[in-house]
């Protein structure tokens, strides 16, 4: 948040609306430079690009709409003399619901507690939120289910709590959301057999790929493969050693470290792991690695994570005028 940023106003727009158009009008002599962000991160070419904008100067324009488009704009405006001055729109697609994130697959036992998560955005607000089951609209009660609807990291949240489960709750559950403009579902299966096998961390050394794999069970882990593949082969699984320092302290994850030999080339990783109840299903996308020959160098990606954007405080700059205008369906002046 900039210390002198001021939120003018609000702007709606639709989804797939064409040639949207911010225009930043500015003043002042020597004339000021434009500089676009876009959620507090610097528009440069690439960035743009990426989240598809187009930036001519003072000009920004999206050329086909979508809900990811939605955010806060900013004109920053500096010619040299005394400090920039900013400008900022927030822009409100309306479109049918996203659902952000779920999980696929939730490992619990009979007699525990589980709850499942859809985390979502709407605009317009939601008609209608609903998590169903194979045999219809689950009601919520103060018994065994329960649902709340709440907000959580920067999104809307609804949860479904099932208390003791029994072996009929061992299905699958729709989280549904609706509004005017359409609807979004999301699935997760609850089940006994171990969740997937999340690669956690990777790197090269000694000739050996170093993996680490999280993975959720509440029953005991008796067992753990590593299959890699390259090009044009079919998977060769590997196990790996389980102890019980592998599990971690909250007693329904495990951590298990693995590594294997892979000569130079392109290979496919991917995990599961078997519990008291069964196998896991393998991660549909397996990891994609580059092993180099014994006398390259290597640079493993990292995987998840992201970045951080700092704060800038940003006072008044007396010499420039800026203003901040949506065309061509209409223009609103951002008084300053």
């Amino acid at each position: 948040m900039h210390g002198n940023r001021i939120l003018n106003e609000t702007v709606e727009a639709e989804s797939n609306e064409r040639k949207f158009i911010l225009f930043c009008s500015t003043k002042g002599y020597p004339t000021p430079q434009i500089t676009w962000y876009y959620k507090g991160r610097h528009l440069d070419e690439e960035y743009s690009r990426h989240i598809g904008v187009v930036l001519r100067k003072e000009f920004l324009d999206i050329h086909t709409v979508k809900p990811k488009h939605a955010g806060d704009y900013e004109c920053l405006a500096q010619n040299g003399i005394g400090e920039p001055v900013s400008r900022t729109v927030t822009v409100v697609v309306k479109a049918k619901p996203t659902i952000h994130k779920h999980a696929g697959y939730v490992n619990t036992a009979i007699g525990e507690n589980v709850e499942l998560a859809c985390l979502y955005d709407s605009y317009p607000s939601p008609t209608k939120i609903q998590w169903l089951r194979d045999d219809g609209v689950i009601q919520p009660s103060s018994g065994q289910m329960i649902i709340t609807n709440d907000h959580h990291n920067h999104h809307d949240r609804t949860r479904l709590a099932i208390k003791n489960v029994q072996q009929k709750d061992l299905v699958a559950y729709y989280c549904k959301i609706d509004n005017e403009l359409g609807n979004a579902t999301s699935k997760t299966i609850v089940g006994l057999q171990p969740g997937g096998a999340h690669l956690q961390h990777s790197n090269f050394s000694d000739g050996l790929l170093h993996t680490w794999w999280k993975i959720h069970s509440t029953q005991q882990i008796s067992e753990m493969q590593v299959l890699y593949r390259g090009e044009k082969t079919k998977y060769t699984p590997v196990n790996a050693e389980i102890s019980s320092h592998d599990q971690n302290y909250d007693g329904y994850t495990w951590t298990i470290r693995k590594s294997i030999r892979l000569p130079e080339g392109t290979w496919f990783v991917t995990a599961r792991a078997r519990n008291t109840e069964g196998w896991s299903s393998a991660e549909s996308l397996p990891h994609q690695f580059q092993i180099p020959n014994a006398m390259d160098n290597i640079q493993l990606a990292s995987i998840g994570g992201g970045t951080g954007n700092g704060h800038r405080a940003l006072p008044v700059l007396p010499g420039v005028l800026l203003a901040l205008l949506l065309l061509p369906f209409s223009v609103r002046a951002l008084v300053y």
